[in-house]
């Protein structure tokens, strides 16, 4: 992860910088138009809010600095939106509230909204030799109704989500460590969902333990094969072991106590905010970049 200290770095600027820092994040090159994509603009004025606008030669569109970003038509300051998100890799929210002038629900809404522009991690499919383990979050909130599940199985006492225990599947590329978690109601055709991820051009093996969830993925066309270990006997044999997926599983339990009192609703939100904090350790100008939209 990104220390405090360079993320603090950003906050030595002065006010009248904020917007070319987020400038030169979004567009480290050439300034290109969000609708075509074209870099044939000119400037044109500012926004009262200070943000540069600029027109498009090829569409013809408005646009400025904050065009379809999560900084964009907001009554937070650029400032204080930077501040919120600095403090999200540490703080519970009630702590960053301390520092800006704005109430709780303030700060916690822009915190999900900032959780939820990320969704999945747009540079994350399973190629090569990848992991896949599953963990229980305690979570709040009672569930919601859900459909009745095909036999699977399943082991008896397992979370799900309706029981305020919702299971995370957890995804690791061993060639690079990134990771992807996956927030579900249950554990039924998970194994559906883990496929989504699959290179087509990249054979893909998945590690697994035995659970039965994970049985016969690599019947699939993105999967290549399956090593399942079992537990009861080895953790690692070979290529066969889940210990990058056990190693996220440590960084996410602990991460949430730091954040205590996540509802189930906005887990995955939260998840993928702290999937970004473990993939790069420029998490915090990858998120003032476009490839996060709103």
């Amino acid at each position: 992860m990104v220390s405090r200290e360079s993320v603090d770095e950003v906050f030595l600027l002065d006010k009248d910088d904020f917007l070319e820092y987020l400038r030169k994040q979004r567009w480290p090159e050439e300034v290109t138009c969000p609708t075509c994509e074209s870099a044939d603009t000119i400037k044109k004025g500012t926004t009262r809010k200070g943000a540069q606008r600029y027109r498009c030669h090829t569409c013809y569109s408005i646009f400025n600095d904050l065009t379809e970003t999560i900084f964009s038509e907001h009554k937070l300051s650029l400032s204080e939106m930077f501040y919120i998100i600095r403090g999200m890799e540490e703080d519970k929210t009630a702590e960053i509230t301390q520092e800006p002038d704005r109430t709780y629900k303030t700060v916690l809404n822009f915190v999900h909204e900032v959780q939820d522009a990320l969704n999945d991690d747009p540079e994350f499919d399973l190629a090569g030799i990848c992991e896949a383990d599953e963990v229980y979050v305690v979570a709040g909130e009672k569930g919601l109704d859900q459909d009745e599940p095909r036999d699977r199985r399943l082991k008896k006492g397992r979370g799900t989500f309706e029981s305020d225990k919702p299971p995370v599947v957890t995804l690791v590329r061993r060639s690079d460590g990134r990771v992807q978690f996956l927030v579900r109601e249950d554990l039924e055709n998970v194994d559906e969902d883990i496929v989504e991820y699959g290179d087509e051009d990249d054979p893909t093996i998945v590690c697994t333990d035995q659970y039965s969830i994970y049985d016969g993925i690599d019947e699939y066309d993105k999967i290549d094969g399956h090593l399942a270990i079992n537990h009861d006997e080895h953790y690692v044999v070979g290529d066969a072991h889940t210990n990058s997926c056990e190693n996220r599983h440590s960084f996410l339990r602990n991460w949430l106590r730091r954040v205590r009192g996540v509802s189930k609703h906005h887990l995955q939100g939260y998840l993928n905010f702290f999937s970004v904090t473990l993939n790069t350790d420029r998490w915090f100008e990858k998120i003032l970049s476009t490839d996060f939209y709103r």
